[in-house]
């Protein structure tokens, strides 16, 4: 698109840099930039920043657009662009304290690798253990080989047992939300690896939102600008160059660096234009394809029931925790569904009304449920009940929320991450942070960078900051 000149331009519409979209991977560039000098514009469509990563208050509780753990918390890369910018207490983690458990069926056991092992048939349980042992001692040179290569492919190149493959492909379905058919093998494994070596898995105080606001406080902190509910109609391209954006309000701001946090689809599609682009990033670009599509259950109890911050769920062998089952895609709701619970309040007491307990939980399910709603809050609470049997009775208010609030909030078909680290859509076959088009650049979850959720939003912002940020002299010189 090249609307020309819409709005009138003047010096306080000239940045350095605009960044669309305050999700992490925005946030975290936004921050990275302005701490280094840049003059950055941010714009926010919502009133809320912070993208999928918002909380926000329904009915007196704070609560959580998609709850879930942050798995490498204090020593991962979202804390590392806390570190670079100077501000090394902005985040308020909260780390797990060993209340941690896995429940297959109706055993619940702590979470430990012992358990684990304990779930696999004796016959396969050293087996097993191979595969975990794999996974700390694999060279760099086998792991590069694997990145192309599904998670169930390696799984059974060392066992076939049902219930091995269920547990490891609930932590690929947790990390990546993709099936551990076509996620990819590396990446699981770098991830795993990280997450069980530095044992720092936490919750911020506050919500999942005290992340993205530290990100936001440093922007502004280093003279930036942030701006809510000022979404961005196009990007402005002249000369084979991004220069710019329109909002739709009909502002119009100028920059030689321009950084799409938004949906790479519709930046590409939408915001800039197909035209600008080479045919074959195009073509690459539309037959990119989403991770799975979640369901959220927020249960809000009269009393604190349980201690534990967490239960990971599996009612049987066929029924991981964040995975899209053959039974879902026929518009069946299962009788029970595996997903990831826990307890907000456990971590921050101030996530629940005085006296009471917050329990959420993070399931699978096709893009859109609302036509059997009723269906599926019958199935997430007898799930619940099965995990919290002591709840009976004492469940005062129960929420339930579909892919359509977080397509609502957030774009991208309301997905759980973004474009999935399936094994043609990692690595060298991810999309890069810089684009084709001079000036346009991207940092999310959805271009470069690696690891689980928002910390890949982080490793690609922190990547595109180290990419651009020698170069700002010329950059900015156009």
């Amino acid at each position: 698109m090249n609307s020309g000149l819409v709005g009138r331009i003047t010096m306080s519409n000239q940045y350095d840099a605009i960044v669309i979209g305050s999700g992490i991977g925005g946030g975290a560039i936004g921050a990275l930039l302005a701490h280094a000098g840049w003059n950055v514009l941010l714009l926010e469509r919502n009133k809320h920043v912070g993208g999928r990563c918002i909380s926000y208050e329904r009915n007196g509780v704070m609560m959580d657009l998609g709850w879930h753990f942050y798995c490498l918390g204090k020593v991962g890369p979202l804390q590392e662009v806390c570190n670079r910018v100077e501000m090394p207490d902005a985040i308020p983690w909260n780390d797990l304290n060993g209340t941690s458990y896995i429940q297959v069926g109706s055993d619940q056991q702590k979470y430990t690798k012992q358990s684990m092992y304990n779930f696999v048939s004796e016959a396969e349980r050293d087996n097993f253990k191979r595969l975990f042992s794999s996974v700390f001692t694999m060279t760099d040179e086998e792991l590069d080989k694997l990145w192309y290569v599904p998670v169930k492919d390696w799984v059974q190149s060392y066992t076939y047992d049902p219930m091995a493959y269920t547990l490891i492909e609930s932590f690929a379905a947790q990390y990546f939300c993709v099936s551990a058919d076509v996620a990819s093998c590396a990446e699981f494994i770098l991830a795993f690896r990280a997450v069980m070596s530095s044992r720092a898995t936490a919750y911020p105080s506050g919500g999942n939102f005290s992340v993205a606001l530290a990100y936001i406080d440093a922007v502004k902190k280093y003279n930036g600008t942030v701006k809510t509910e000022t979404p961005v109609k196009e990007i402005i391209v002249e000369n084979g160059a991004a220069v710019g954006v329109i909002t739709e309000a009909g502002e119009e701001f100028r920059a030689p660096v321009i950084i799409s946090n938004a949906d790479l689809k519709l930046t590409v599609q939408g915001l800039v234009g197909e035209e600008h682009f080479p045919k074959e990033y195009v073509d690459r670009v539309n037959e990119l394809t989403y991770s799975s599509h979640g369901v959220m259950l927020r249960v809000l109890l009269s009393e604190k029931i349980t201690d534990k911050q967490v239960v990971i769920y599996i009612p049987d062998d066929k029924s991981p925790p964040c995975k899209v089952t053959d039974e879902m895609l026929e518009g069946k709701v299962p009788h029970l569904i595996g997903g990831c619970f826990g307890s907000p309040s456990n971590f921050d007491p101030n996530l629940a009304p005085p006296g009471k307990q917050m329990i959420t939980s993070l399931h699978a399910c096709p893009p859109d449920i609302r036509a059997n709603m009723d269906e599926w809050r019958e199935s997430l609470m007898r799930s619940f009940y099965e995990v919290y049997p002591e709840a009976h009775g004492k469940v005062e208010k129960v929420w339930v929320d579909p892919p359509s609030l977080v397509r609502g909030m957030a774009g991208e078909t309301g997905c759980i991450i973004g474009i999935g680290q399936t094994i043609d859509q990692v690595h060298e076959k991810r999309p890069s942070q810089i684009s084709p088009l001079k000036g346009l650049y991207f940092s999310s979850s959805e271009a470069g960078g690696n690891g689980i959720g928002t910390e890949l939003a982080a490793t690609s912002a922190i990547g595109l900051f180290e990419a651009i940020a020698p170069q700002k002299d010329a950059l900015l010189a156009g």
